[in-house]
């Protein structure tokens, strides 16, 4: 959003995202999912972000199960996820379809001849920011040093969520000064052929441009834009007495 003062443009930058948007998920974050199916032989695995208030926000997942356990994110949010997010420890099943904790999940076609399921936490920085889910087809117990070895591997998803989350931010902060830049720049060419046109110095110029924008209920620099195109501007208003602006 931009503001305009007194010939002054200020960015008012949007709200800074608390997590990767989907593009930078897929590019970062699903290759390190790619790699702990290898590493931890499962068939599936699965990411699943909640939001600051812990409602479900995404899933991204890998393996032979990556598009069950996608379709599945609302399943897992309402069942394992919820546990661990919680409690904070992981939780794990080697029994998933006569577990009976997550029926809803457990019923999934898509998740049929599953039956080891292990889930930890994803911390962010202000706390749990999701849970990294695996999962195997044979009912064989999780053993002390792969609940481990999973909670270290969500640590590093963690933190390709962090850089992800900055990298995505930091384009969005130079997309908006290089857009907030162009318009500048109109609003700078748009005064030198007032100037010119009009016999203004550069404060008349700008200002002839700020009261047009208002009258219309528009942007300066989309005024800026049409007087560099060619168009003119309308005559000044004529004094109401007082000095002040023509009414928006």
């Amino acid at each position: 959003m931009e503001e305009y003062e007194d010939g002054r443009e200020k960015l008012v930058p949007e709200p800074v995202a608390l997590q990767p948007g989907r593009e930078a998920l897929d590019s970062v974050v699903r290759p390190a999912l790619v790699a702990a199916t290898r590493l931890f032989l499962v068939a599936g695995v699965a990411l699943v972000l909640v939001d600051e208030t812990g409602e479900l926000r995404g899933a991204a997942a890998a393996g032979d199960l990556a598009t069950a356990l996608e379709e599945a994110a609302p399943q897992l949010w309402s069942g394992p996820s919820l546990e661990v997010l919680a409690g904070g420890e992981a939780v794990r099943t080697a029994d998933l379809p006569g577990d009976g904790r997550w029926p809803a999940l457990a019923g999934l076609p898509g998740l049929a001849g599953v039956n080891s399921l292990l889930c930890v936490p994803v911390e962010g920085p202000a706390g749990p920011t999701g849970t990294l889910t695996a999962v195997r087809r044979p009912g064989r117990p999780w053993q002390a040093q792969e609940i481990e070895s999973l909670l270290t591997y969500a640590g590093v998803v963690a933190i390709l969520l962090r850089a992800a989350t900055e990298a995505e931010r930091t384009a969005q902060i130079i997309g908006q000064l290089e857009h907030a830049l162009h318009h500048r720049v109109l609003i700078e060419q748009a005064k030198g052929i007032l100037m010119a046109r009009e016999q203004l110095d550069p404060a008349g110029a700008f200002d002839r441009l700020r009261k047009a924008a208002r009258a219309h209920r528009r942007r300066v620099s989309e005024v800026a834009a049409e007087v560099v195109d060619g168009h003119p501007l309308p005559p000044p208003a004529s004094s109401n007495g007082n000095g002040a602006d023509p009414p928006a």
